[in-house]
């Protein structure tokens, strides 16, 4: 993915944070905090032989995972201890992407600090932010949308934001990503850690940490499947509320409405969507992604999905995607 080398957002490190993010004091250290999967930090190193990453292990059972990428290298993945994560460098310049990748249902996201800490970034050589891409997506949605369960059934460590299909579809598209998705998350129903439901989290980062959506290209909303126990009259109306709050938002953003890979609320959503002139309806039911269970894409399945998902917005969406 291309990158420009830009100035640090952020007073703690020199990394560019992409996502939701807030400078934060946990466990009485200075942190940048996040409680979202797939919000990542970048970097550029050079002259160096070492890089350090010092982050709070914040996670109440089984340890968090992060995913590192070094120039577009697969990932590589690595749990959250106590101890500093320490990369081996041969001086030359690398990319580094370092994506949060998975936590599980206990960690009390919202309600206390159980997200993502990161507290240093050091080397012995040159560090510099990047920004990756030249285009930008926020995708909302739930467990699916953040990374849940793509590689297996074990909590956290078979979870995967950097590799499920809004990573996928982001990555071939050259564009960041922003993602305000939760584990068990809906329109009507709370999810998990303490989260509220969606409409509650789009300006806020946890309970006590204010955040402020920022500007992207393109909004891509996939939610639904948490809903059920909604009668189709109530969800009609509680769909379209939520997209006029998200055309308040992101009013200068284009806003693309996926139907949920489950199918549930097809009928509800397409009439909500209806009601929109400016918003994009996305059909998933050819796509047939495979599943972990009977909810979650897997590994492939991610990958079908985010190849389809790409497809369909440089199509809908050319002046984006078409021209890099």
């Amino acid at each position: 993915m291309k990158y420009q080398v830009v100035t640090a957002n952020n007073s703690l490190m020199p990394a560019y944070f992409q996502g939701r993010w807030a400078e934060k004091i946990v466990a009485g250290q200075p942190v940048m905090y996040s409680t979202n999967l797939g919000a990542e930090f970048d970097f550029r190193v050079s002259s160096a032989s070492w890089v350090r990453l010092k982050l709070l292990p914040c996670a109440v059972e089984m340890p968090s995972w992060i995913a590192i990428q070094i120039d577009g290298l697969p990932f590589q993945r690595q749990a959250m201890t106590a101890d500093a994560i320490q990369l081996t460098m041969d001086q030359r310049p690398h990319v580094i992407r370092v994506v949060m990748s998975g936590n599980t249902d206990e960690d009390p996201v919202w309600t206390g600090d159980g997200g993502f800490a990161v507290q240093r970034l050091t080397s012995d050589g040159q560090l510099q932010p990047v920004q990756l891409g030249n285009r930008s997506i926020t995708f909302i949605g739930d467990s699916i949308t953040a990374g849940c369960w793509v590689a297996g059934q074990k909590p956290a460590e078979d979870y995967r934001g950097e590799a499920n299909y809004a990573a996928v579809a982001s990555d071939r598209l050259g564009a960041r990503n922003v993602r305000i998705a939760y584990s068990a998350a809906g329109l009507s129903k709370p999810g998990t850690g303490g989260v509220p439901p969606l409409v509650d989290v789009l300006t806020q980062l946890d309970a006590t940490t204010p955040w402020t959506p920022i500007a992207t290209d393109l909004v891509v909303i996939n939610v639904g499947t948490n809903d059920g126990r909604e009668s189709a009259e109530a969800y009609l109306a509680l769909f379209s509320r939520f997209l006029k709050r998200v055309q308040t938002l992101y009013p200068d953003s284009q806003i693309a409405v996926m139907i949920p890979f489950s199918q549930r609320f097809d009928q509800i959503i397409r009439k909500a969507v209806a009601q929109f002139s400016t918003v994009e309806l996305i059909e998933t039911a050819a796509w047939q992604p495979g599943l972990t269970d009977h909810v979650h894409l897997n590994l492939a399945g991610s990958q079908v999905a985010g190849q389809a998902l790409a497809q369909v917005l440089q199509q809908r969406y050319p002046q984006l995607f078409l021209e890099g």
